[in-house]
């Protein structure tokens, strides 16, 4: 994985503590930012910047209350991303799909 200098401060996608300004870090697209010692943990807290509508149920997930994944295509030379939001209470998420689906 790439070792970075951070040009910002921010939070780190592992263990949620700040990132401060010109501290390495490791950064992938996929996973966020994260400290140099969580590097080997799972990217638990890659978060939402903006409001968006769940990926899964519809629902309308305010900023920084989902969890953010991404994909990222290639055709024919031309690389495409996807973001999807998804609700970080999972529990509430299928009520809500049930309900729908009553």
């Amino acid at each position: 994985m790439p070792v970075l200098v951070s040009r910002q401060g921010g939070l780190c996608a592992a263990c949620g503590a700040p990132i401060l300004e010109g501290e390495r870090i490791v950064y992938t697209l996929e996973t966020g930012a994260r400290h140099l010692a969580c590097e080997d943990r799972s990217p638990e807290l890659r978060r939402n910047r903006y409001a968006a509508r769940c990926a899964l149920c519809g629902f309308l997930v305010r900023k920084g209350r989902g969890r953010l994944d991404v994909t990222e295509t290639c055709e024919d030379g031309a690389f495409s991303r996807v973001w999807r939001v998804c609700c970080s209470d999972l529990m509430a998420c299928n009520e809500r799909l049930a309900r729908v689906a009553r």
